[in-house]
Parts: structure tokens; C-alpha cells; sequence
């Protein structure tokens, strides 16, 4: 395939962080939200560029969605639903292939998970029942399991004690497939899905609830060559005899190339503290390491670059109730490790969940909150001081090459930009300061399609192979 330099001709007003990363003091988007927001997602919903907010309420049973204004404040849209009871979890992706993000959501109540579709300018009008018999219907998470280019689910059962999938045949249409990844585990809930082991397929971590014994487990995608998908349990278990894992994820914390895992106990039911682990990768198995936190029950954690120094962050929010802190970032130090964590919040009860992005367009991230026993939606912007360069030497620069496989190349400029790249859904895949003569190394994105944004302007797109 032929390689293309781009040019990235355009005007704007543009900045680069460059200083120390603190967040301004919470401001409430919404404080009476449905009773007991309880999971959250981000992305860009009605095509404005700019990242929009949904919520789930658990008690309310109300699927909310907040309009990004561009000016740090938020407006709530009409309810996409009222009908899901125990709204559990909640992502964007598009299921149907039409480029826009449409809205999944499970309900733990009515054993229900479900999506509404997005007609590109934020309107869920209809509802669709992918299953409504998913018993205690948890955590989920999106991806091509079998290889067939669609986005499916798979999806813990609480309430049944199994983790299963959907397939989706490309229109947003799903079938339960008759193979289970597991139903061995009690009270299964907390999941993500990567390809831990470099086989080309998706693999499924989880964590199990029961408050007492509780477990991480992995499973691998077996995944043969025409398409049938089985899935092994790993023979030893990350871990055991924890009390309430609340989220576990695939990330590479140290910057190996492996995927570790990330997890966070809640310890609710009168046990201990909760606890906040990393799992590292070391080859033949994982080694437990805590990261020592100030938070009583750690809930969701995100693996994002706060300070846009090239190294992804740790953000952690605490489920639990009462005075102390709520909101807390670790910064990575970009030698394998993280330093001890900064407070951004002690305001909140029950920060269970957390979003990061680039609300306010300024180039780098902030955070957006529920507080579940508040009835809150919480917004903290990131105040990072920022250089300006000017428009006329922004119009000169140049990316090569195009496809690529590891690295972009910038010419055109003689001083930092930032360089943030987005996947297909939206989702902020990269973001870091590039200085005169430095690659940008993509080498770990999987291939596709990808948006560039030089000091968070629209620019242009690149393929990865």
C-alpha cells in the first residue's frame, strides 16, 4: 500500500500542557439526579466533538444523558429509559455499524441488558431487549469475541453464577451463544475483556462479589479458525480469598508490553478495608503488589495520562460512605511504578464511578463523577497551564507515514504540540507532547482507523496496519 504524508491544513486557536496537573474544585453538573447513581460512561454522543456524559441510577432506575456545552457545564437531555430496574452498568459503543455511539446498559433488578441505538445526534428513541433473562444481570464489557469484525457482549450473571456472551451479527441483532465462558464461580460481577495473551483473540478477566473468599479468575478465548469460540479458565486464580471485588481491568501498568490487571475490594458486609491491587504480569503468572490509598472501599479505577507526559495515571474513586477522601490520582513515574497518591476530593459519598476526558477541549483530561449517595453528577476540570503555538505554523505540519505500522513521524514545527489520537468510537486512545523530531509510537493500537487531533483540534485520520 502506498505511503501518505498528510498536511495538516487548518486554522485554530491551539495550547500545550506543559505545567503541573490540579484539578479546580468539584462543580456539581447535577445535583438531583435519579436516586442513587450508581455507573457512568463518556463519549461523543451527538457529533459536536465534544465528550458527553450518560448515567445509570440504580434506585431512580433512570438512564440519563448530559449535553456537553463546551463552556464546563452539562444540560440533561430527556430520559433515554425509566424502565430498567437496578441500573448496574452502562457502556457506549456502536453496535450496528452505523459509526455512531449507541448506548448499552444492564439491569440487575429485571435481569435485563439492553441497548438503544444512536441516530447521531443523541436520540435513544428505541429501546432494545437483547435478553431479559441474564439472572442478576452485572458488569459487561464490549469487543469482537469471535472475529467476525462485530461488536459483542459478554456479561456476568450475579444472580446464576455464570458469565456468558452474545454474538452480534453486525445490525445490532444478538444471539446468547450455547457455549458458557463459566458457571462455576459464585456471584460473579466485575469483567473486562482484552487479548491478554497475543493469540489475535479476546480473553475475559473477572472478579467475583460474595463478600468473603472472593475471587479474580481468567479465561482464554480459544478461538479456531472457523470461528468457534470456547473459553479455558487459567489453572491458578489471580487471586483468592478477598472480600468484594468491585472492578477489575486489563491495563499495562508498567509499560512491558503485558497486560496486567488492575482490581479494586470494597470489603462491604462488616469485613476489613477495602484494598486496591495491581497484578503484574511477570511471565509465568501475576504478582500482587497494593497500592497503599487513603480511600475505606476503593470502587472504580481508570488507567488514564492526567498530566500528558506520555505515562497513563492511575484515578481511583471511593464506594464508600461518610467522611474522608473520595478522589484520588496516582501518578505514574514512568519507571514501572506510581507515586503516592494526591487527594483531588473529599467531598463526595459514595464516588463509586468515574469518567476521564476532555470535557472542556483544552487538551488534557478531567473527570467527571457520580456520588451515589448524594443523588449527584460531579464535574472536576484539570488546570493545566498551557503554552500557545500559532496558527500559521500549525497549518505546515505534516504526518508520515500513512498507513503505518509503529511510528508517525511530525514535520513542520519547532516547538511541543500535543498529539491526542481517537479509535472509531471515540474513545482516547493516546495523548502526549511531542517535541521536535520525536516518534509518535502507535505500534500497540490495534489496526484500524484513526483520528489525530494536534492540540485538541480536529485534524485528519490514519490507518494502523
Amino acid at each position: 500500500m502506498m505511503k501518505h504524508k498528510l498536511l495538516f491544513g487548518f486554522a485554530m486557536l491551539s495550547c500545550i500542557a506543559i505545567a503541573q496537573t490540579t484539578f479546580l474544585p468539584k462543580v456539581g453538573i447535577n445535583t438531583t439526579t435519579g436516586d442513587a447513581p450508581y455507573t457512568m460512561s463518556s463519549g461523543l454522543i451527538d457529533g459536536d466533538e465534544l465528550p458527553d456524559i450518560v448515567i445509570g441510577t440504580y434506585i431512580g432506575n433512570t438512564l440519563e444523558w448530559y449535553k456537553n456545552n463546551g463552556d464546563n457545564t452539562f444540560t440533561i437531555q430527556p430520559l433515554v429509559t425509566n424502565t430498567l430496574n437496578g441500573l448496574g452498568f452502562l457502556k457506549l459503543a456502536d453496535l450496528n455499524g452505523d459509526g455512531f455511539l449507541d448506548l448499552i446498559a444492564s439491569a440487575y433488578t429485571n435481569d435485563t441488558l439492553a441497548w438503544y441505538p444512536n441516530d447521531g445526534s443523541g436520540n435513544f428513541t428505541t429501546e432494545n431487549i437483547i435478553s431479559s433473562s441474564v439472572l442478576g444481570a452485572s458488569g459487561f464489557s464490549v469487543g469482537d469475541i469471535n472475529n467476525d469484525t462485530f461488536t459483542d457482549i459478554v456479561i456476568t450473571a450475579y444472580d446464576s453464577n455464570e458469565v456468558v456472551w452474545f454474538s452480534n451479527d453486525g445490525t445490532g441483532t444478538f444471539t446468547l451463544d450455547t457455549v458458557k465462558i463459566d458457571d462455576t464461580l459464585a456471584a460473579p460481577g466485575a469483567i473486562d475483556m482484552k487479548d491478554i495473551d497475543g493469540d489475535g483473540d479476546l480473553d475475559v478477566v473477572v472478579g467475583t462479589a460474595v463478600y468473603g473468599g472472593d475471587k479474580i479468575e481468567i479465561f482464554r478465548n480459544n478461538l479456531s479458525n472457523d470461528g468457534t469460540v470456547s473459553f479455558t479458565k487459567d489453572a491458578t486464580s489471580i487471586a483468592t480469598g478477598k472480600t468484594g471485588i468491585f472492578h477489575v481491568s486489563f491495563e499495562d501498568l508498567d509499560g512491558d508490553a503485558n497486560l496486567d490487571i488492575l482490581a479494586t475490594e470494597v470489603s462491604y458486609g462488616g469485613g476489613p478495608t477495602g484494598h486496591f491491587y495491581w497484578y503484574e504480569d511477570n511471565g509465568s503468572g501475576f504478582t500482587e503488589t497494593e497500592l497503599t490509598t487513603s480511600l475505606v472501599n476503593p470502587g472504580m479505577a481508570k488507567f488514564e495520562d492526567l498530566d500528558n507526559d506520555g505515562f497513563n495515571d492511575l484515578v481511583l474513586g471511593n464506594g464508600a460512605s461518610g467522611s474522608g477522601n473520595d478522589l484520588v490520582w496516582f501518578k505514574n513515574n514512568g519507571t514501572g511504578g506510581f507515586d503516592p497518591e494526591t487527594v483531588i476530593d473529599a467531598t463526595q459519598s459514595q464516588a463509586f464511578v468515574l469518567a476521564i476526558e476532555d470535557f472542556d477541549a483544552d487538551g488534557d483530561l478531567d473527570i467527571a463523577t457520580c456520588a451515589y449517595n448524594q443523588d449527584a453528577l460531579n464535574y472536576f476540570e484539570n488546570e493545566k497551564i498551557v503554552l500557545s503555538i500559532s496558527d500559521s505554523q500549525l497549518k505546515t505540519i505534516a504526518i508520515y507515514p500513512n498507513p503505518t505500522k509503529d511510528f508517525l513521524s511530525f514535520e513542520g514545527f519547532n516547538t511541543e504540540i500535543s498529539v491526542s489520537v481517537f479509535n472509531v468510537l471515540g474513545k482516547q486512545v493516546l495523548n502526549r507532547n511531542i517535541t521536535v523530531g520525536e516518534k509518535l509510537d502507535v505500534s500497540k493500537l490495534s489496526n484500524g482507523i484513526y483520528t489525530i487531533k494536534l492540540n485538541n483540534k480536529l485534524t485528519t485520520k490514519f490507518i494502523k496496519e
